[in-house]
């Protein structure tokens, strides 16, 4: 698991709470070899607590943006999911800002790749 834009992963949960199987898998995920090397400036730590309170995951991005997931409903895969889709977004705002286009300038409109003609006549593409 890549952890490219993150700057710091806190991960706290009850290891012997069933519902953190997960959260598990996603410590020895980021704690591996492979995704350390992908990001080794990236803060990763982790709280063992002993309440019964939900595992959660603590994200802060090198934009300074924070994430906080309740993963106690959560499989490793959608936890990684959920920061790949964060991770993948800010790097196509960086994309677009580094070709000299505005995110705010587009306009999304619905997902079925339709190209549509707006009322001002030119067209835009619909994603």
């Amino acid at each position: 698991m890549p952890l490219r834009h993150l700057k710091k992963i806190q991960v706290q949960f009850n290891p012997r709470d069933h519902r953190a199987t997960a959260i598990r898998e996603f410590l020895n995920r980021i704690y591996s070899p492979r995704a350390r090397k992908s990001n080794p400036e990236c803060d990763v730590s982790h709280k063992i607590r002993t309440d019964d309170m939900p595992p959660v995951v603590a994200i802060e991005f090198e934009n300074g943006a924070k994430e906080q997931f309740n993963c106690h409903a959560l499989k490793v895969e959608d936890i990684a999911g959920k920061i790949k889709d964060i991770s993948d977004s800010m790097e196509t705002k960086a994309n677009l800002k580094a070709s000299g286009i505005a995110v705010e300038e587009l306009k999304f409109e619905a997902v079925d790749g339709k190209k549509k003609k707006s009322k001002s006549g030119s067209y835009k593409f619909v994603v």
